[in-house]
């Protein structure tokens, strides 16, 4: 009974932790920090933020990269959360995997193309305003 997490940089990877001893019941902020204690490498490290109980927390910052805007609307880039692949619904808090998933992390660009409608355009929104935590209308 096990977990993956998968570290990319625009999908080409750059890490694998796998064998993370799975709990039932447990979320994704519980996997990373599982894998933090297995891990014992500075590198890997996380931080998290709070963007209401719309959105839940989420990863700002692995490895060292965090998201980051630019000084246009467009230039918005960030970590992305995947559960074998697809886009999870919410954040790494109310985000639960089963036994056996490989949990991913891509650091990406936003792209309206990839990531209109999905949460991360609300996200993307709550930091465009200021970041005070309420997505935007």
């Amino acid at each position: 009974m096990t977990l993956s997490i998968t570290i990319k940089v625009d999908n080409e990877e750059l890490a694998t932790i796998n064998d993370i001893p799975y709990k039932q019941g447990m979320n994704v902020q519980q996997a990373m920090e599982s894998a933090y204690d297995l891990h014992q490498d500075a590198a890997y490290n996380f931080s998290l933020r709070y963007f209401g109980s719309q959105l839940g927390y989420e990863v700002t910052t692995l490895d060292r990269l965090s998201q980051q805007i630019g000084s246009d609307a467009n230039t918005y880039l960030f970590w992305e959360l995947l559960i074998n692949g697809g886009f999870s619904q919410h954040g790494v808090d109310s985000t639960f995997p089963n036994d056996g998933d490989d949990i991913e992390w891509n650091y990406t660009r936003y792209t309206t193309e990839r990531h209109a409608g999905t949460r991360y355009d609300k996200v993307r929104s709550t930091k465009l305003v200021g970041g005070r935590g309420t997505p935007s209308a």
